[in-house]
């Protein structure tokens, strides 16, 4: 019965997983930064159209800053301590990097991988129980 305890905790942790990442479903090239905010096109669930709606996270929502290093964590509010933020994105990451205090009161380089912790849900970006906005049309 343990066996099978740990099996569908892994299987459950595996489905978890798998629900992570956007750069599969979202147009990562013209993802933009702006404070905290990231925005981009993300498919919604009408996959026979093809939809893309524009959605916004905040990544406050999905990070804290520990010590000069970027962690996963809801409601982490990194941004006070971090600053000269930007992403960058290719097929199988979204790298957002910062410059952030550390414990020595210094702006160390930090970088983390949002796509470790954002998803698309229906067009919105996501984290933890935290989902941005969407909108039919974006800036760009």
């Amino acid at each position: 019965m343990m066996l099978i305890s740990i099996l569908a905790a892994a299987l459950g942790t595996g489905q978890l997983v798998s629900a992570q990442g956007f750069v599969a479903n979202c147009s990562w090239q013209v993802g933009v930064l702006a404070d905290s905010f990231l925005g981009m096109y993300c498919h919604d669930d009408d996959w026979e159209r093809f939809n893309y709606d524009w959605t916004w996270l905040d990544t406050n929502a999905c990070l804290t800053n520990h010590g000069g290093m970027l962690y996963p964590r809801g409601a982490g509010n990194y941004w006070p301590t971090c600053g000269n933020c930007s992403v960058r994105g290719s097929h199988v990451e979204f790298l957002l990097s910062c410059d952030c205090l550390n414990t020595g009161g210094h702006f160390t380089p930090a970088t983390y991988d949002l796509n470790r912790v954002v998803w698309n849900h229906n067009g919105s970006l996501g984290c933890f129980n935290y989902v941005g906005n969407k909108t039919d049309r974006g800036p760009l």
